[in-house]
């Protein structure tokens, strides 16, 4: 997690789960929930921002499970990465 641009009140996560042996056991939807909470609750942020590349789905759909939406699509070589966030009035909303 780290805080963008020196704006205290959007956050940028960029965590990634390696072991391949893992994946798929809600760890990674888990861990985005409980990173909101402390974000949201704790730190008092407004907006919580993540990449994930468009080849991702299984990413792409954990990140839409826990209430992100795509912003955009960043062009890079040699993949694009959908931009996503949440605001807190989502996340609070739906918890």
């Amino acid at each position: 997690m780290r805080y963008l641009n020196g704006d205290n009140k959007t956050l940028r996560f960029g965590w990634v789960i390696v072991d391949e042996k893992i994946r798929g056991k809600g760890y990674g939807t888990e861990m985005l929930r409980l990173g909101m909470k402390y974000a949201f609750e704790i730190l008092g942020v407004e907006k919580i921002t993540i990449g994930v590349f468009e080849n991702n789905s299984r990413a792409h759909a954990c990140y839409k499970r826990v209430g992100f939406h795509d912003t955009e699509i960043v062009k890079k070589d040699p993949w694009n990465v959908v931009e996503m966030e949440i605001l807190k009035e989502e996340y609070l909303s739906a918890n």
